[in-house]
């Protein structure tokens, strides 16, 4: 009770299992139809045995486990021969054949089905398709020839061993071997085709095909009652009768594909066999052996060449579909680029464009060379001439931009092509494309426009800034002066009035002469910082004594102040510079000494100055941290922007480095004399 319970659990499970798997379920239920065909294919097989006891002329059932294979992946293969199993068994020993060489036709029968269904597997790109041509060279080899041949030396071996007929060993070899072979050329194609996609392609034909096809089934079936249910008499007297079906074969070739050829083939395969099983049609002429081998022939012969056909059929209507595709997209882009083709035929002088080209070059379908050298601009005309002819003479690339006179409209176009030759290297014909350049031009002569206009503008706004400068340095001299020789002077006398008031004061007097000795030093400091605001205004020994001497004398103070160690080298000859190329270079080194003190951190820093071809060159550099120089520009600060405005109105450059490792570089190269 306890071990039947326990198998009733495990049956339960498997159930289950079986039930929320879709693909076991799928598999199983595939196995179980391949084995019912297998089972009706055998039966079928035994009736068209010629005569009693002879072999059949057509064994299909290894061809139906070979579909199997092929439709189900590898891992459900072991499935599909488990379930022929029965109906092998059930078919062979119902015709009263040994249990042991019902087996080992098994046997026989499962190692062709392998070999064919590996070969075909290892060779071919996921399923194999009987619409390439690759992949039916491949079942045809491997699948209908190679398998059939090497497994028909195992399966007269076996026949042989168990002792079962008289034939010789050659005799059921060869009979099997072509058996198998015309059962799988027409077998599985069938099986294939419409177990994946026919039925779904037969739903969506139009009435026109349905009406099509009907007709074709129609008239086969009756040319092969015909051809294959007449009488012996008649059938030996018109041989020729057997190219009746042909018409109809390459109907259903070139109309219907490889589903419509296999299928046909199968028509007449069965027709030709049961009219001979029926002692009727052109195969009944002598022994059964012979009959067998007369039909098999003939329909490999037919098969093979009908069924590369459609497969080669088929390959050519999905290349020229695939090339209207890419010449469906390729149109699309070049009417987006607005470019078009021609081809000019050189040797009768014709030209064959698309339309965008003509649209482009605003010519009709009767226009010709001669119209296309109407159309260009009279200007452009002997240039286009002469490249034309040197592309021809030189094989060199024909490209251009030339204009168009459409209208009394001007187009700007782009032309490319090449001159192909024949082998005697005469010229045949030139293949090109054209692009409408015509908003490009008018967008490049528009900006070209807008720069003209900025260039004003900056040429008015660079001499706007120099007058400012060059103000504010005026501005800046006189405020200096007014400080030095007036404020500074009135400031120094007061602090004299207050020495000469405080030596009139009786002695008694002490705390007012300490407030007046308070104010006499808030004078002397106050005359200090008047003559220090006048020397950074405008330094009276830039003017007096040159630029060098300014600059050392700054950088002197500029280091004790700032405690950084400072280096100053000079060469720049015994001529004075400028006075307001002097003033430009100091003002520039002011700048950036003040970022060496607010920004880098530094310790050391260095400003050169010398003159090299016909330029002076300022150079500050310090081992700072750096600083983003992009930044420094965004940003709000105008030192760095005065600076670059201050040389480029010296039409002078201004370049910075800066690193956070080793620090900055400002490089000043001005023209020594001004441009004007």
């Amino acid at each position: 009770m306890i071990i039947g319970g326990i198998v009733t659990h495990q049956i339960t499970l498997r159930a289950h299992a079986i039930r929320h798997d879709p693909v076991l379920r799928t598999a199983i239920l595939t196995s179980a139809v391949f084995s019912v065909s297998y089972y009706l294919t055998a039966v079928i097989g035994f009736e068209f045995a010629l005569q009693p006891g002879s072999v059949s002329a057509l064994w299909m059932p290894n061809s139906i486990l070979l579909a199997g294979l092929l439709l189900m992946p590898r891992r459900w293969w072991w499935l599909v021969i488990l379930a022929v199993l029965p109906a092998h068994l059930a078919s062979e020993l119902s015709s009263g054949v040994p249990t042991a060489m019902v087996l080992s036709w098994f046997i026989s029968n499962v190692a062709q089905a392998l070999l064919a269904a590996f070969c075909v597997c290892k060779l071919v790109e996921d399923r194999v398709r009987f619409d390439r041509f690759r992949d039916l060279t491949i079942f045809i080899l491997f699948g209908a020839f190679l398998a059939p041949f090497l497994s028909s030396f195992l399966d007269a071996a076996l026949v042989k061993l168990n002792g079962w007929g008289n034939n010789s060993y050659w005799d059921i070899w060869r009979v099997r071997f072509f058996s198998n072979v015309i059962a799988t050329l027409t077998l599985v194609p069938v099986v294939m085709l419409w177990t994946s996609g026919g039925l779904a392609a037969l739903r969506k034909g139009s009435p026109h095909r349905y009406l099509e096809g009907g007709l074709l089934f129609i008239g086969l079936l009756g040319v092969g009652i015909f051809v294959f249910d007449i009488q012996q008499d008649l059938a030996n007297h018109t041989s020729s009768l057997l190219y009746l079906p042909l018409p109809f074969l390459l109907w259903a070739t070139v109309r219907f594909g490889p589903r419509g050829t296999s299928t046909s083939l199968l028509l007449v395969m069965f027709l030709a066999i049961f009219g001979a099983t029926r002692g009727a049609g052109p195969f009944v002429t002598s022994s059964s052996a012979h009959n067998a081998l007369s039909i098999q022939l003939f329909l490999i012969v037919v098969s093979i060449p009908l069924m590369a056909l459609a497969a080669v059929i088929e390959e050519r209507h999905r290349a020229e579909a695939l090339a209207r595709r890419d010449e469906e997209r390729l149109t699309l882009a070049l009417n987006a680029a607005q470019m078009g083709t021609w081809d000019w035929q050189i040797t009768d002088n014709t030209l064959v464009s698309t339309e965008n080209t003509k649209r482009i070059f605003g010519m009709t379908d009767a226009d010709s060379v001669d119209s296309f050298f109407r159309v260009v601009h009279p200007d452009d005309l002997p240039t286009v001439e002469q490249a034309i002819s040197d592309a021809i003479k030189n094989g060199t690339p024909y490209e251009i931009e030339f204009r168009l006179l459409h209208n009394g409209n001007v187009r700007w176009v782009l032309s490319k092509g090449n001159v192909l030759y024949d082998n005697s290297g005469q010229p045949l014909r030139m293949l090109g494309i054209s692009v409408d350049l015509t908003d490009r031009k008018r967008a490049e002569q528009e900006l070209a426009e807008i720069n003209e206009q900025n260039q004003v503008i900056l040429v008015h706004m660079r001499a706007l800034a120099a007058r400012l400068l060059t103000a504010q340095e005026s501005e800046r001299r006189r405020i200096s002066r007014l400080l030095h020789d007036d404020v500074s002077q009135n400031v120094a006398a007061l602090g004299l009035s207050i020495s000469s008031l405080k030596r009139k004061l009786p002695a008694t007097s002490e705390e007012i002469i300490a407030q007046l000795d308070r104010l006499g030093a808030q004078a002397h400091d106050l005359t200090t910082q008047i003559r220090k605001l006048s020397h950074q205004l405008h330094p009276e020994v830039l003017e007096q004594l040159g630029l060098v001497a300014a600059l050392e004398s700054h950088i002197t103070e500029f280091g004790h102040k700032e405690n950084i160690y400072m280096n100053f080298v000079a060469d720049v000859g015994s001529d004075l510079l400028s006075l307001d190329l002097s003033v430009c270079l100091y003002r520039v080194a002011l700048e950036a000494l003040r970022n060496v003190s607010m920004h880098s951190g530094a310790q050391v820093a260095s400003v050169s100055l010398k003159k090299e071809n016909g330029y002076v060159m300022l150079e500050v550099s310090d081992s700072g941290k750096g600083f983003d120089v992009e930044k420094a520009r965004r940003g709000s600060g105008i030192g760095l922007l005065s600076a670059e405005e201050r040389i480029k109105l010296f039409q002078g450059t201004l370049d910075i480095h800066s690193d956070p490792h080793t620090g900055t570089v400002l490089v000043a190269r001005v023209p020594i004399v001004r441009p004007s």
